[in-house]
């Protein structure tokens, strides 16, 4: 019975989950061709280096899956930061926690994120733009219903970010707008923008900008290919028993 629990359970999680994109980074130093200035790559910050960013939703959220090429349980001080476009106004290429970053295009939102298993393992925020300033959404310190962090995979590089897509207004087929940054604290710069195939900055001083925007399309499977999804599955379990 454990058995057919855990692959129904299997199956309702594949019915869930719409789809997924994965975006690959170039990594590595600028001096051989990758996209992490050597100043920073250097200094051995390989938690800052972006490998790549997948990209899924199901019916309530969108995940982003951040992987870098360093070790996230070995920093207390990785900071990731999600800009997004939703298209619902005209967005604001300033802000995302105060860093030092032109978003070009301008974003919507942003998720501010932090990898701190050194200290108090992950977090973020979920901030949107109103026309004329930035207001918090939420926080995984207060309801934690609209943004959420996953430390679980921080071993091998990977921090999950769940947002809700009721709180970024977005529906099935819609498409979002995004780049994916990594940080220090206070004025910092990008460090590395998954948006960008070379560097962004060369120095904690210099200001980061954005490239062209990634794009992501929400695509939630009807309610009924979902359960014949899983129907299909428990016939195949008894097929098999």
């Amino acid at each position: 019975m454990r058995k057919t629990l855990t692959a129904v359970a299997a199956l309702a999680m594949i019915a869930g989950a719409a789809h997924g994109d994965v975006y690959t980074d170039n990594s590595g130093s600028s001096d051989v061709g990758g996209d992490i200035h050597s100043f920073f790559f250097d200094q051995g910050f390989d938690h800052l280096d972006i490998a790549s960013v997948e990209v899924t939703n199901d019916a309530n959220f969108i995940y982003f899956d951040i992987s870098v090429v360093g070790d996230l349980d070995a920093t207390n001080w990785g900071k990731y930061l999600i800009g997004m476009d939703t298209g619902r106004n005209a967005g604001s290429n300033s802000g995302g926690w105060g860093r030092n970053i032109d978003w070009a295009s301008g974003i919507t939102d942003f998720v501010g994120s932090w990898a701190d298993d050194g200290g108090s393992g992950a977090g973020a925020e979920l901030h949107a733009w109103d026309g004329a300033a930035w207001g918090l959404t939420d926080a995984t310190y207060l309801a934690n219903t609209d943004v959420m962090a996953d430390d679980s995979n921080h071993a091998a590089g990977t921090q999950r970010i769940a947002v809700s897509l009721a709180a970024l207004g977005l529906g099935h087929g819609d498409v979002l707008l995004f780049d994916v940054a990594s940080t220090g604290g206070g004025f910092d710069p990008g460090v590395d923008h998954l948006s960008r195939a070379d560097f962004a900055t060369d120095d904690w001083a210099n200001q980061s900008m954005s490239g062209n925007y990634l794009a992501y399309t929400v695509n939630i499977p009807a309610p009924g290919s979902m359960a014949l999804l899983g129907l299909g599955g428990l016939v195949g379990l008894r097929r098999r028993r």
